[in-house]
């Protein structure tokens, strides 16, 4: 019988990890769960991981890796203008929050856990939205030079705006799931967004 290889327990921990902050919280979870889920002793937990608090960074580390960091290389590749560049964001936002449902919602709902906590894992999420945000905040800038963006648009201002209306609409889209037509729902978020931001 073939030993599980270290990525894949690493992997089964923050995995079942997620599962169990969604369903109870992050405080709300205790470390006997995440072992009796994952399949693991606490010793082999505590291999992995130094606390509980560890494996909370590391699911923010992976939405930075497969979230932002995949956005980022995917806009980065578009050779087209800033609308271009922009269909693209909203594409790759809505198709990880299609493929990672639990990771999109743990990245947001495990927040009101971590801000205003003055621990390490705070430190950390601010620097990935912080990151997250000026990558927007530079597509708009870019797009001003452009000429494709409104010259008098507070592109700071409007980076947040793009930011919480993302969030916004995937807290929508996982509350309504069943009635709402997802594919229509997306466009008119897309195309409200562009038009607020574009010259006429």
């Amino acid at each position: 019988m073939n030993e599980p290889k270290t990525s894949d327990v690493r992997e089964a921990i923050i995995e079942e990890s997620i599962r169990l902050f969604l369903a109870n919280g992050f405080r709300g979870t205790s470390v006997k769960e995440i072992t009796e889920a994952a399949g693991i002793g606490r010793g082999t937990l505590y291999w992995y991981f130094k606390s509980k608090d560890e494996i909370l960074e590391s699911i923010f580390r992976k939405f930075e890796r497969e979230f932002v960091e995949g956005l980022i290389n995917a806009v980065e590749s578009c050779e087209g203008d800033f609308i271009a560049k922009y269909r693209v964001f909203h594409k790759v936002g809505t198709e990880f929050a299609r493929d990672q449902r639990e990771l999109a919602l743990a990245s947001t709902t495990l927040l009101s856990e971590v801000l205003g906590s003055n621990t390490e894992n705070e430190k950390v999420v601010r620097s990935i939205y912080g990151r997250y945000r000026h990558f927007v905040e530079s597509m708009l800038e870019e797009g001003k030079r452009e000429g494709k963006v409104r010259t008098d648009l507070d592109t700071s201002l409007y980076a947040h705006v793009i930011c919480a209306g993302h969030a916004g609409m995937l807290v929508q889209w996982f509350l309504n799931e069943g009635e709402l037509d997802v594919g229509n729902f997306v466009r008119i978020f897309r195309d409200m967004i562009l038009k607020g931001a574009t010259a006429e």
